[in-house]
């Protein structure tokens, strides 16, 4: 049996590498799960042998969100390759995060472009 600082050590460390996983995730990047369901499964096993450490399960608890975070960014970016693969317009691909990035307005379609100036009075002679 893991002792309980050793426990609490690798739940804080898997938090850490999850948050790290989302962030990289919600830049764009493919991420490796494997192994998270053991991994998880595996702490909380060893949690669960360590009932009433009241420390212990404050830890397990600020795991959570970040596994819904991550959870969430997985989603996202399963239905951005989804809206890809089948010519959707998505609002989270580069061009949408570009324009968004140098202030162009999100009410300009992709392939919009901005109107042409104003004509200039010709000359006559």
């Amino acid at each position: 049996m893991t002792g309980t600082a050793t426990l609490r050590r690798d739940i804080q460390a898997l938090t850490a590498a999850l948050e790290e996983t989302r962030a990289q995730m919600e830049a764009g990047l493919a991420a490796d799960l494997t192994g998270l369901d053991t991994r998880v499964a595996t702490l909380c096993a060893e949690a669960q042998s360590a009932r009433g450490d009241a420390e212990l399960a404050a830890a397990l608890e600020r795991l959570l969100p970040t596994l819904d975070a991550v959870a969430a960014a997985l989603t996202r970016q399963r239905e951005t390759l989804a809206a890809a693969a089948e010519g959707r317009h998505d609002p989270h691909t580069a061009r949408q995060r570009a324009s968004a990035a140098y202030g162009r307005g999100a009410s300009a379609a992709p392939g919009d472009l901005p109107s042409d100036p104003p004509a200039t009075p010709s000359r006559q002679s």
